[in-house]
């Protein structure tokens, strides 16, 4: 079982909306984490998951054919 996240996706957002805006003034990733008290894989991997997300949108959940319905 996935262990919980200590952040809620809401506030996962706005952490990665935060560090978005601190690199484009350019800050290091390091000094960002230490400032929104985060730590830093877990923020490069949440801006990364958000880049991802960005450029390749996830597909709709689908159920899969009926095959016996043919």
């Amino acid at each position: 079982m996935p262990r919980l996240s200590r952040y809620s996706p809401a506030e996962k957002a706005a952490i990665v909306a935060a560090a978005r805006s601190m690199i484009r003034k350019g800050e290091s990733c390091k000094n960002i984490a230490l400032q929104l008290g985060v730590n830093q894989p877990s923020l490069r991997g949440w801006l990364r998951e958000a880049t991802l997300n960005m450029l390749y949108p996830p597909l709709p959940p689908c159920m899969p054919r009926n095959r016996s319905a043919q």
